[in-house]
C-alpha cells in the first residue's frame, strides 16, 4: 500500500492523500496525533500492494497500466497501476484541502461502504518545527515513490503532450513541406524508414550535428525555401535539408539549427556558386544592390524577389500542379493554366500589419523610477554614447563618476522592435520600410512608429498595427457617403483605424468597407481576376449544351467584392457572409454601385445559406455560385448542401490551393457517386502577392447537363 505526497495549491504545505483502502488504525486511544502518524506510516509499509489487498477486498477488476512517465514511476517503485487511477487530481487536491484542517478528521467510505474517520495531519514544513520519526523508523526518500506527485490533469496532459511526436497535420504547411521531402527523398524510401517502426525518420545523420555543411541545393519547396538532398557517406541514408533564401542549383554552406522528422532546418551561411537561371531579379540585390529589399535574408516574407518575375510565375504555377497532384485524388485534372502576373510586382500591396512585443516588466519598472518618463531606445550601444558624454562633462573624477550612478546593466539593455517575424524565428525584425507597400503606407510608417514608442507604456500587451491605403473619399451626397457620379481622384490617404472606412476603385465599381475588414490586398490584379472569372462563367466559345446562369451567388462574400463587380452580367445577386460589418459594408457597396434593388445580403454562416435560397427565388437551375473561403477551405456540410443546391456553374477562388484541391476532389467524387457529374473545367492560378510563395487559384466547375 503507498501513499502520495501532494502539495497544496493554497497554501502550499505538503499533505499526504492516503489511498482509499482499508486500513488497519491503532487500537490504543490514547495515543497523541504524531504517533498515530508515525504508526499509520509504518502501517503502509506492512500492508501488502494495492492492486493485491483490492482485488483480496473487493474483487475489482484492475485498471489498465498507466503509461508514460507514471508507468515507468510505477516500474520503478513497483507501485500498483492502481494508484494512478482514473480519477481528477485537481479533484484530489480539492479533495484533501478540504480533508486537512489542522489535524481534524475526516469521514470517508472504505470498499464495502463503511465510513471510517482516518486521522489527517499535515506535514510541517518549517525545520525549526519538523519532527523526527519514532526509533525504529528509518525516513523515506522524499523523491521515492512513496513521495510521487503526480500532478495537476493539466500537468499530466502538458507532460504527455511534449512526449509526442509533432505529426504535421494533414494540409497544412508542414504536411506539404513533407511532400515535398518526400519526393526529394523518394517515397518508397520513406516508406521504408516508417516501416521500420524505430523512429528512424527523426534520427537524422550524425554528421548533421556539428560543424558547417556544403551542400548543392536541389529544388524549391512550395513555401519558396531550398531544399537539399543529404546522404552521408558510406551509408545509404538519404536526408532532407531545408535552407531558406536558397535556389536549385546553388552551392551552399549552412549550419544546422534544428531538427524534424525526415529533414534538418539550416541557417543559409554563403552562397558559393549561384545558379544564374535564378539570378537577376528585380529584387536580387546580389546582382543590383540598389534594387529589392535591404531586410532580404532576415525577414520572413519576399522568399522569391531575387528570382526573376517568369520564373516566380513558374513556380506557382508548379505549386497548384502539385496541389492538385498531392490532394484531389482525381485522375482526370485539366492542364494547369499559366499564372496570371499582376500589374505591379513591387508597391502593390494595400494593407500592411507590423507588430511589436510587450515591454518586458523590468523595463516598465526602471522607467516607473526613472526621470525619463518615457521608453526610447535603451540598446548597450545608445546607452554607452549618453554615458561617455556624461563622463566627459564629469571628467576624470572617479569619485564624481561613481556619484553620478552611472553604470550599464545588461539586463535592462531592451529595445523596442516594430516589424515582421525573422524568416527562422519568431523574434520581431524592426522594418523601417517595406517596399512591397504602397508609397502612402511606407511614408505613414514612420509615423506610426513613433507613436507607438511614445506611448509604449499605454500598450498593456504587445499589438498588431494596421496601415490601410485608401482613395481619398469624394465629397458626400445627401444619399451616399460618396457621390460616384464625382470624379475619382488618384488621391490616397493612409488608414490607422480599424473601424475606419476605407474607399477602393476595382474597375468601374467602387468600393467601401472598415480598413479592419477583409479585402484583397493587391488592387492592381482585381480587374484581371474579375474579367477572368467572368469569361469563365459566360465564356465566349460555349460548349455544347452550354445554359447561361441568369442568377449568382456569392458565397463568402464579405464586402461584395464579387456580387458587386460581376451584378451587371446577373439578373439577381445573393451574398452570404458571417461577419455583420462586411454584410453592412456590401449593401452600401450594391447601393453605392446602383445594384441594391436586385441583390440580397445575408449575415449567416454560408454553410446555412442553400436552405433559404429557394425561399428567396434561387434555384440551382438557374445559378452560379462563387466560393472563396478562408484559408481552411470548405466544411463537408457545406459541400452536401452546394450538391444538394446543383448550380450550373461554381467557380471556387482559393488562397489555399491544397484545401481547394481537397474540397473540389470530394465534391466531384461525392456528386459521381449520386449521379450527377460535374466537370473540372479550368485551373488557374493569379498572382496576388509577388515576390512572395503564395498564389490564388481559380477553378471552375461546369454541371455536364
Amino acid at each position: 500500500m503507498r501513499a502520495t505526497l501532494l502539495l497544496s495549491v493554497y497554501n502550499r504545505k505538503p499533505i499526504i492523500r492516503l489511498p482509499r483502502v482499508k486500513h488497519k488504525f491503532m487500537e490504543s486511544d490514547n495515543s497523541s496525533p504524531k504517533e498515530a502518524k508515525w504508526t499509520l506510516r509504518e502501517d503502509l509499509h506492512n500492508q501488502p500492494d494495492r492492486a493485491e489487498s483490492s482485488q483480496a477486498v473487493d474483487g475489482r477488476r484492475s485498471r489498465s497500466p498507466p503509461s508514460g512517465d507514471r508507468q515507468r514511476a510505477a516500474q520503478q517503485g513497483n507501485l500498483s497501476s492502481s494508484l494512478y487511477d482514473q480519477r481528477s487530481p485537481t479533484r484530489d487536491l480539492k479533495r484533501a484541502r478540504n480533508e486537512v484542517q489542522g489535524n481534524g478528521a475526516s469521514s470517508r467510505s472504505n470498499s464495502f461502504g463503511v465510513n471510517q474517520s482516518v486521522e489527517h495531519t499535515a506535514l510541517k514544513t518549517n525545520p525549526s518545527e519538523e519532527t523526527s520519526a519514532p526509533a525504529g523508523l528509518v525516513e523515506e526518500d522524499p523523491t521515492s515513490e512513496l513521495f510521487t506527485f503526480i500532478g495537476t490533469k493539466a500537468e499530466v496532459r502538458k507532460r504527455k503532450k511534449s512526449q509526442k511526436r509533432p505529426v504535421p497535420e494533414r494540409y497544412s504547411a508542414e504536411d506539404v513541406l513533407e511532400h515535398d521531402i518526400k519526393d526529394l527523398l523518394g517515397r518508397d524510401y520513406v516508406e521504408s524508414l516508417f516501416a521500420k517502426g524505430d523512429e528512424s525518420e527523426w534520427t537524422p545523420p550524425g554528421s548533421l550535428n556539428t560543424g558547417s555543411h556544403t551542400v548543392r541545393v536541389s529544388t524549391f519547396t512550395v513555401s519558396g525555401d531550398g531544399l537539399a538532398l543529404y546522404q552521408e557517406e558510406g551509408t545509404d541514408r538519404k536526408w532532407a535539408i531545408l535552407i531558406p533564401f536558397a535556389h536549385p542549383g546553388d552551392l551552399v554552406e549552412c549550419t544546422v539549427y534544428r531538427h524534424r522528422r525526415l529533414y534538418s532546418a539550416a541557417r543559409l551561411l554563403e552562397t558559393l556558386e549561384y545558379n544564374e537561371e535564378y539570378r537577376g531579379g528585380e529584387g536580387d540585390r546580389r546582382k543590383f544592390p540598389e534594387n529589392g529589399c535591404k531586410y532580404f535574408g532576415k525577414c520572413g516574407g519576399c522568399q522569391l524577389q531575387p528570382i526573376p518575375y517568369e520564373r516566380q510565375l513558374e513556380h506557382k504555377k508548379r505549386t497548384v500542379e502539385l496541389a492538385y497532384k498531392r490532394y484531389s485524388h482525381l485522375s482526370d485534372v485539366p492542364a494547369i493554366r499559366d499564372t496570371i502576373p499582376s500589374q505591379k510586382q513591387w508597391q502593390y500591396r494595400t494593407k500592411i500589419t507590423p507588430h511589436f512585443d510587450e515591454v518586458p516588466k523590468r523595463i516598465k519598472e526602471l522607467v516607473k523610477h526613472s526621470s525619463w518618463g518615457r521608453v526610447g531606445d535603451p540598446s548597450v550601444d545608445r546607452v554607452m554614447k549618453v554615458i561617455e558624454e556624461e563622463k566627459s562633462e564629469l571628467g576624470n573624477d572617479e569619485e564624481l563618476i561613481k556619484a553620478s550612478g552611472l553604470k550599464i546593466d545588461s539586463r535592462n539593455d531592451w529595445e523596442l522592435k516594430i516589424g515582421f517575424n525573422y524568416a527562422t524565428s519568431s523574434r520581431i525584425l524592426d522594418i523601417e520600410e517595406c517596399p512591397i507597400a504602397t508609397p502612402i503606407l511606407n511614408a505613414k510608417l514612420p509615423e506610426e512608429r513613433k507613436r507607438v514608442k511614445d506611448n509604449i507604456l499605454s500598450f498593456p500587451r504587445g499589438a498588431t498595427l494596421l496601415l490601410r491605403d485608401s482613395l481619398e473619399p469624394p465629397l458626400p451626397s445627401s444619399l451616399n457617403p460618396f457621390d460616384p457620379s464625382m470624379p475619382i481622384t488618384d488621391a490616397h490617404i493612409a488608414v490607422v483605424d480599424h473601424k475606419r472606412p476605407v474607399y477602393e476603385q476595382v474597375g468601374d465599381k467602387m468600393f467601401t468597407f472598415p480598413a479592419g475588414s477583409f479585402f484583397q490586398n493587391n488592387n492592381s490584379i482585381l480587374p484581371s481576376l474579375v474579367a477572368y472569372t467572368k469569361e469563365a462563367i459566360f465564356p465566349s466559345e460555349e460548349p455544347q449544351g452550354f445554359k447561361r446562369p441568369t442568377q449568382l451567388v456569392d458565397a463568402y462574400c464579405g464586402s461584395g467584392f464579387f456580387g458587386v463587380s460581376l451584378s451587371d452580367s446577373f439578373e439577381r445577386v445573393a451574398g452570404v457572409e458571417l461577419d455583420l460589418h462586411a454584410v453592412e459594408a456590401a449593401k452600401k457597396n450594391a447601393q453605392i454601385n446602383g445594384v441594391y434593388h436586385k441583390s440580397d445580403w445575408l449575415c449567416a454562416a454560408a454553410e446555412e445559406i442553400f436552405a433559404n435560397l429557394p425561399e428567396a427565388g434561387f434555384h440551382g437551375s438557374k445559378s452560379c455560385v462563387i466560393i472563396d473561403p478562408p484559408r481552411k477551405g470548405c466544411d463537408e456540410q457545406f459541400l452536401r448542401q452546394l450538391y444538394d443546391f446543383k448550380p450550373i456553374t461554381i467557380v471556387y477562388v482559393s488562397c489555399n490551393v491544397h484545401t481547394q484541391a481537397r474540397d473540389i476532389g470530394w465534391f466531384i467524387h461525392h456528386t459521381k457517386q449520386h449521379g450527377v457529374d460535374y466537370k473540372l473545367e479550368s485551373i488557374r492560378g493569379f498572382d496576388l502577392f509577388p515576390q512572395t510563395a503564395h498564389v490564388e487559384s481559380v477553378a471552375v466547375l461546369r454541371l455536364v447537363q
